[in-house]
């Protein structure tokens, strides 16, 4: 395992975890990419070479302090300030301790494993040598040279490489049956799938072609026969004609591993879709444990439009809006646990004679797939001695909030396009960061704590003239970090901002913004002790602890 002594000078405290993390990147990709062995040339490059650029001096490099630059390391994996914690060696309390946050640009290096795996044995051995700046480089050129070569010159033939399965509008559907469609699609594609075998039964490749045969999306489904799903008994003592099969997506590639774009993600959507509502799960089951489904979305939903929920086998399964098998959860499993939640926070609720109705300690709604704030809430004053917690949820507005939050107010990761119908008095911060704000109307009038508003599409201020900011607004993260290049942009310091975001005419914009310290709970470090009315937060940085959802009911 990695010691801490190690990588000392990386100042990431938590190597361990990012390694173990990278460790289970090949584990996973070994079950359909070949040469990923412990001990192999590649696994010894991902594990030392790469962690010595993930981890080393040169790989961090900063202005000021905790002000993360676009570089090697931020391009590849997530960041977030290190909470000193008692009993940790000295050098940890040091400003420019961080922690690796549990996400990573894992298509980049699912594409590095790609091309290690395009190399001759002999150059494979080679990379143990190579940092990692040599190599991005290398796949740099790779793609470069891959995109130059042309489908068409291929001379694959139908029945005999590949067989129709689809058809959607001007673009096919083909399931690939021989090396050399394989490897066709690998060249077109950008990825290794020309590497994987098609004699494997238990796999199948589907590919997305125009009508000159050129490809632009890869589906890796996998297949499983015998499998009984969680609860289900266990396959040795299932008779064989009872035991069921299970199919999954493994993968959804578009070009170089990225996501399909444009008109291919709605295609690709479309044939996911329908391949999912052709499946088989147990229409009588009364909890996600007894789902049994036959087939699931196991990564990569998300780039065509899905969303993820928790499936029967304790792992995240990717689901559509509207589907069969979404309706059966939403019934049996995301339904309950709201009126769980709803339950609890109604036995909490009590009349004031001189307020009117209020809900005393927190209001955690969090993680719950809730479209609204439940109605129920709509008559309530206000919250005594809690926080409105409402993050990671499908709001689209705060209606149906109460009134006046003692605490304080959590609401990121939503779709909210408009702060109308929320609180108007929030003694404590109002994070509404990752979402989907062109403006500020209906913001509170009085914020106690700090504004988080970073990571909004905003347009305009509009609606923060009327509002007091007792502590810090937080700005920055200025549209979605993009994967696609090696180093892009800052996203989210003040000298990319709009016009109207620049620290000036944010004070301006605003009634009032405290000039001292955040008094909101932060991470420690620079954004905690930086004074000032304004903080440009970079994208990839989190700086506040988040709330924990409730613990979920027994169902």
């Amino acid at each position: 395992m990695v010691s801490f002594k190690v990588y000392y000078e990386a100042n990431i405290a938590n190597a361990e975890h990012l390694k173990n993390e990278i460790i289970s990147l090949l584990k996973t990709n070994s079950r359909t990419k070949p040469n990923l062995e412990p001990g192999g040339a590649i696994y010894k490059w991902f594990t030392n070479n790469l962690m010595k650029t993930l981890t080393g001096p040169l790989g961090l490099s900063t202005r000021g302090v905790r002000h993360y630059e676009p570089n090697l390391v931020t391009s590849l994996i997530n960041l977030e300030p290190h909470e000193y914690k008692e009993g940790e060696p000295e050098w940890m309390a040091k400003d420019d301790v961080v922690d690796f946050a549990d996400t990573g640009n894992w298509p980049k290096m699912d594409h590095i494993i790609d091309y290690f795996n395009s190399l001759s044995d002999r150059e494979r051995e080679k990379i143990v040598k190579k940092p990692y700046e040599q190599v991005n480089a290398e796949v740099e050129q790779w793609d470069k040279e891959l995109a130059e070569q042309e489908k068409s010159d291929s001379k694959l033939k139908e029945d005999t490489d590949y067989e129709v399965i689809g058809k959607d509008g001007e673009f096919t559907w083909v399931k690939l049956k021989t090396k050399a469609a394989y490897e066709c699609e690998g060249e077109g594609m950008g990825h290794c799938v020309g590497g994987y075998d098609p004699d494997d039964s238990n796999n199948t490749i589907i590919s997305l072609w125009d009508k000159k045969g050129q490809p632009h999306v890869t589906i890796e489904m996998a297949h499983y026969p015998g499998f009984q799903g969680a609860g289900g008994p266990k396959f040795e003592d299932t008779p064989p004609g009872q035991r069921g099969d299970l199919d999954e997506i493994v993968q959804i590639k578009g070009k170089q591993n990225e996501a399909p774009v444009g008109k291919y993600k709605d295609i690709t959507a479309r044939f996911v879709k329908k391949w999912l509502d052709k499946g088989e799960f147990n229409e009588q089951a009364k909890s996600i444990r007894d789902l049994e489904s036959s087939r699931i979305v196991r990564d990569d939903g998300k780039g065509i439009g899905m969303f993820r929920h928790e499936g029967d086998d304790g792992a995240w399964h990717w689901y559509f809006e509207d589907s069969k098998i979404w309706d059966k959860i939403y019934k049996i499993d995301v339904v309950p646990v709201q009126q769980a939640r709803l339950q609890d926070i109604k036995k909490r609720m009590f009349d004031d004679p001189s307020i009117g109705l209020l809900v005393d300690a927190d209001v955690n709604l969090s993680h719950g797939f809730f479209e609204e704030i439940p109605k129920e809430l709509a008559n309530v004053r206000g919250i005594t001695d809690g926080d409105l917690i409402v993050n990671d949820n499908r709001l689209t507005s705060l209606k149906n909030s109460p009134d006046n939050i003692e605490g304080s107010v959590f609401a990121a990761d939503n779709e909210l396009e408009t702060l109308e119908g929320g609180p108007s008095m929030v003694d404590g911060d109002f994070k509404v960061n990752k979402n989907n704000l062109k403006n500020l109307k209906g913001l509170p009038e009085h914020i106690s704590g700090d504004l988080h508003i970073n990571m909004n599409p905003l347009e305009s201020l509009k609606g923060a003239e009327n509002t007091v900011v007792g502590g810090t607004v937080f700005v920055g993260g200025w549209g979605k970090k993009d994967y696609t290049v090696h180093n892009p942009p800052n996203p989210g310091s003040e000298s990319d901002a709009p016009d109207f975001m620049k620290r000036g005419n944010i004070v301006d914009a605003f009634k009032h913004i405290g000039k001292g310290k955040p008094t909101g709970e932060l991470w420690p470090g620079k954004f905690s002790d930086t004074l000032g009315e304004v903080q440009y937060i970079p994208k990839h940085v989190n700086i506040y602890p988040p709330r924990n959802e409730p613990n979920r009911p027994r169902l």
